[in-house]
């Protein structure tokens, strides 16, 4: 696949998936006039469309459409999807190609899908995301493993991305990403059920400064009120890929009931459905409490 990192040639580039990560990490190949497929389009949702004409791509009219002659696959879909949209590209694609593995998905998953791929003529190059993608954008650190990551790292640094390589091995990045977002989405977890039931009990401000005083350099009414604030706009997404993160411990052979935990509390303040433009402790935590009430 040696014209596919051969950067004198026009590449065809397509994204399968166009949310929020998509639109954030597009802008680097704009020059090539890249094509977007996603599960939205079928239903002809406007704001999808919107987001792919916005970000100066092309929504592609069929997945078949987007596929043609494609060299390069991005996909960009929730955790819970990754497996069937890789196996959605590779029963479509008709030619050679490298598929950029970029969900956050356990390594098992990752493995998984490489298979399916080179079945289908092509290569997968695990990529992982390890930081919020926004404010970022393509400055978002990426790391990079599989057989063909160090010449990938070199491809998505020419169009201005900041990859790392981290391993030959199809694994090793989601490796990285899954036990660190144990730690991250562990602590959004924890930061719910400590401040909304300090909320209830009314003694949030006694909690904040407390633990500010034991955490030196913390500022836990900024980081409580952020933490809950992503759990309401994006607890489903972060539910699916804590599921991940515990079938990446349990593939490592320990019990993940921490994680099991994350996962209960992520869905459960992404269910509620609020989308909320503050991250400010109380508004958000007495917010999140009534709903909670509400739905009872």
């Amino acid at each position: 696949m040696t014209a596919l990192f051969n950067l004198s040639m026009k590449q065809n580039i397509c994204f399968v998936g166009f949310g929020e990560a998509g639109e954030a990490l597009s802008g680097g190949f704009v020059s090539q006039d890249p094509l977007a497929w996603d599960l939205k389009l079928e239903a002809d949702e406007p704001t999808c469309r919107d987001r792919i004409t916005r970000a100066q791509f092309i929504p592609a009219s069929s997945l078949t459409d987007a596929l043609t002659d494609v060299d390069w696959v991005v996909s960009l879909v929730t955790a819970d999807q990754a497996a069937q949209a890789c196996q959605a590209v590779c029963k479509t694609v008709k030619s050679r190609f490298m598929y950029l593995e970029m969900n956050s998905c356990s390594p098992r998953t990752k493995r998984a899908n490489a298979e399916m791929v080179t079945d289908a003529g092509g290569e997968l190059v695990d990529v992982a995301i390890m930081s919020p993608v926004n404010p970022s954008r393509i400055e978002t650190p990426l790391l990079v493993s599989g057989p063909s990551a160090e010449r990938c790292v070199k491809f998505l640094d020419y169009f201005g991305y900041n990859a790392s390589f981290c391993g030959m091995k199809v694994g090793q990045a989601s490796a990285l990403k899954m036990t660190r977002s144990i730690m991250i989405k562990g602590v959004e977890a924890l930061s719910a059920e400590c401040f909304l039931t300090a909320e209830r009990l009314g003694i949030q401000p006694e909690i904040v400064t407390s633990l500010t005083r034991s955490f030196e350099g913390l500022d836990w009414l900024k980081c409580g009120g952020y933490n809950l604030e992503r759990m309401c706009r994006h607890g489903i997404r972060r539910a699916a890929e804590m599921r991940e993160a515990v079938a990446t411990i349990e593939e490592a052979g320990l019990p993940a009931d921490m994680t099991r935990s994350t996962v209960e509390w992520q869905q459960r303040v992404g269910d509620l459905g609020l989308s909320l433009d503050t991250d400010d402790l109380v508004i958000v935590s007495r917010s999140i409490n009534e709903k909670l009430n509400g739905d009872r």
